[in-house]
């Protein structure tokens, strides 16, 4: 089974080159990372989730949003304690169990998690793996290291795609005793299923390098190319257009 994240539309995130969205990326992320109060952050962040309404549609959100919530619900609930610096906002008298740093805190962490996934997600959601993969040759990466990318971005979807079709597969056996379909799960034997699913498929992949040629030191060619000329300066200037847009609220604050 191949699986992947991407996703084929007609949207100007989907049309926009390869290569102008992977130079976007890493400039995102670094904002996001760039020591700030929540407030630009929140900007940042708001820049992104509009992003992905407006060019993927409401519905898009779900999926990221739905992995992230017990992340976000960790954070949001073990932070705070273990940052006692500032004036107290909730607590008895004489003991601060929550303070004002720790919100302060608390809010950076949950905005940049939030950004830099929904910024990922923005980009494997509307490129495919080969042009993605055909991108980072035209920047001069190694073939390996974007062999690695493509497994990794491959190995993801297929997971999830394996956890429900075995989680699906042990809610129609039928319990030996009552001879009804069984309701509750333990984890335990889904795990397992997974994990031998998951082996199972490591002489396939290794078949597939093989043929692929992996390993060897001869030059490599490809039968797919992306864009050249025209598209590739129109689309890296709007982009930069763009990253000045989600960089503004930190010029600001600075």
């Amino acid at each position: 089974m191949i699986a992947e994240l991407y996703r084929p539309g007609t949207s100007l995130l989907h049309r926009w080159d390869p290569r102008a969205k992977l130079l976007l990326l890493p400039m995102v992320l670094a904002a996001f990372f760039v020591p700030s109060d929540p407030w630009p952050l929140l900007a940042l962040a708001a820049a992104v989730v509009a992003l992905v309404i407006v060019e993927l549609g409401p519905s898009q959100l779900v999926p990221p949003l739905k992995t992230l919530w017990p992340i976000l619900a960790l954070i949001l609930v073990l932070t705070p304690p273990f940052h006692r610096t500032g004036p107290a906002v909730l607590g008895p008298a004489g003991l601060a169990l929550v303070t004002a740093d720790g919100l302060r805190f608390t809010a950076v962490l949950l905005l940049r998690f939030l950004g830099i996934t929904l910024g990922f997600f923005a980009i494997v959601r509307t490129v495919s793996l080969d042009d993605m993969v055909l991108g980072l040759r035209w920047f001069r990466l190694p073939y390996s290291a974007c062999l690695v990318v493509t497994i990794t971005l491959r190995t993801i979807p297929t997971l999830a795609a394996t956890w429900r079709n075995v989680t699906d597969a042990h809610r129609l056996r039928r319990d030996v005793s009552t001879g009804r379909p069984r309701l509750v799960q333990t984890y335990v034997p889904v795990l397992t299923s997974v994990l031998i699913e998951s082996v199972k498929a490591i002489p396939l992949l290794a078949m597939a390098l093989e043929s692929r040629g992996f390993g060897r030191r001869n030059a490599r060619t490809s039968y797919a190319g992306l864009k050249q000329g025209t598209s590739l300066l129109p689309d890296v200037l709007a982009l930069a257009g763009a990253v000045l847009v989600l960089f503004w609220p930190l010029l600001l604050v600075r």
